[in-house]
């Protein structure tokens, strides 16, 4: 079937789509329903007023082929009908509905397709960031486990010498290297604010501490001298600069010229321990329970084995609860350690009586590893009684803490009272193997044992009361104490 149109002139645009229209209706074939439609839109995007001239229409042969298919004129805009195609307004078309539902298919699914693909990727992205955080979980777990068995490695065996001047150590040996660093003044002073009182966080026998904040971005405990300096200040800051153990304060920088002299430690956050066992008076606060206290004996106790194998020993000489500190996860860390000749000198001056001081000393210049032992038993006192070696309750300055737990250990009841009322029950016993090591330490020189004995007996303690605590409290609240830091 084919229709020309010969003479166009005389046949309105309405008139040629209602005889298309007409005619295809008259088919007895029904698909060509669809080809109507089509004309039928384009009828309607016409306009009822237009007319399509003779040149509206150009020759092509337009047949109805089976299926009911449309080769059908094209069609030129008459100058006031348009319809932009591809950036083109010479060429109105006809949209076949089916193309255009085809069309719409396809965007969906390629709408759907980019959602997909979106959450897909959102869902990677999550599992990495959990990959990531566990394996920083893991690290952060290997690396405590790895510090916790460095401090339990033995420290060296040497044999344990005598010398009149134990801090004097070898140059050559080799748990010696001279590492620390040697500031400058500009980079201290802006470190404290040019030492600024507000900085200053306490004082010991070397001088002032004040708390720093060095350009690397790490805080630190910075102690100046000004007056009476040391004649030896740098031989001691070298040799003791590297003695390196996780359970002492490690020694950072130091500075000197002709008007002061400066040492820069880490700082240690939470203070020393009696900040955590007794309050301004000396009377205890119960916030320690019994593990916590044996693992800060226990981790002390290694720190001063450490000092004492070297070759030769290096004695403290300074040893007390204040110069045992605490970092953020409560490891003991001993400081003050070096530099004997300026505290055996402060010692020798002092006019107050030192209950940490081994009474057997006759004179500042014979210190011993013994001496250490008797400073630490001591210290182990005050972290079984809650109490401050002198306290308010003390009625003269030779009743203290070792006077009264000699006067106690004669009978049971005694010792029970001794330990610190705020223990539970069941710390008790953990508490009287504590109080009988305290007793051996300050007894006669020649029975006390070596620090290498009281790690030992401090581990086989903590082994015994381990199944009284399933997990170590980890509720106690980290608090910054800068204050009496390295006193």
């Amino acid at each position: 079937m084919e229709f020309v149109f010969e003479d166009c002139d005389q046949i309105s645009n309405l008139q040629a789509m209602n005889y298309w229209t007409n005619h295809l209706i008259s088919e007895s074939n029904t698909e060509c329903f669809h080809a109507a439609e089509a004309l039928f839109t384009l009828k309607g995007s016409l306009g009822r007023s237009q007319q399509l001239g003779c040149s509206s229409i150009v020759k092509y042969p337009c047949r109805m082929q089976w299926p009911c298919r449309l080769n059908c004129y094209k069609l030129k805009d008459p100058g006031g009908i348009a319809a932009k195609v591809d950036g083109n307004n010479d060429i109105p078309t006809l949209t076949p509905v089916q193309d255009a539902q085809v069309i719409n298919k396809q965007g969906g699914r390629r709408a759907a397709a980019a959602t997909v693909g979106g959450a897909a990727a959102a869902l990677i992205v999550i599992a990495i960031v959990v990959v990531i955080y566990i394996c920083l979980m893991r690290l952060k777990r290997i690396m405590r486990q790895t510090s916790e068995s460095a401090s339990s490695m033995p420290s060296p065996t040497v044999e344990m010498g005598r010398s009149n001047e134990s801090a004097q150590v070898n140059e050559l040996s080799p748990h010696y290297a001279h590492n620390a660093r040697q500031l400058t003044i500009s980079e201290l002073e802006q470190a404290t604010r040019s030492f600024n009182q507000s900085n200053i966080v306490g004082e010991d026998r070397f001088g002032l501490v004040y708390q720093g904040l060095l350009q690397d971005g790490s805080i630190v405990a910075i102690k100046r001298r000004i007056f009476s300096l040391m004649q030896d200040f740098t031989f001691q800051v070298r040799q003791i600069s590297c003695i390196h153990h996780i359970h002492l304060v490690k020694l950072i920088g130091y500075y000197e010229d002709s008007y002061q002299q400066i040492l820069v430690y880490e700082h240690l956050p939470n203070g020393h321990v009696g900040n955590h066992l007794y309050d301004s008076e000396g009377l205890p606060i119960g916030k320690l329970d019994l593990w916590r206290r044996l693992s800060i004996a226990l981790g002390a106790s290694k720190g001063l084995e450490h000092l004492h194998s070297l070759d030769p020993p290096l004695v403290h000489t300074n040893f007390r609860t204040r110069n045992v500190l605490l970092d953020e996860s409560y490891t003991a860390k001993v400081s003050g350690y070096g530099f004997g000749t300026l505290q055996r000198q402060a010692a020798a001056s002092s006019s107050c009586i030192d209950c940490f001081l081994d009474p057997e000393l006759s004179s500042s210049e014979n210190y011993t590893e013994e001496s250490d032992v008797y400073s630490f038993g001591v210290f182990l006192l005050e972290l079984i009684s809650g109490c401050e070696v002198y306290n308010k309750n003390m009625s003269m300055a030779e009743e203290n803490l070792a006077f009264q737990a000699k006067a106690k250990a004669k009978d049971s009841e005694g010792l029970e009272k001794f330990i610190d009322i705020t223990l539970g029950e069941h710390e008790k016993h953990g508490g009287w193997r504590m109080m009988r090591l305290a007793l051996l330490c300050i007894g006669m020189s020649y029975t006390r044992p070596s620090m290498g004995q009281i790690v030992q007996e401090l581990e086989r303690i903590q082994r015994e009361i381990a199944p009284l605590y399933s997990h170590v409290n980890e509720d106690i609240a980290v608090v910054t104490l800068g204050s009496e830091l390295f006193q």
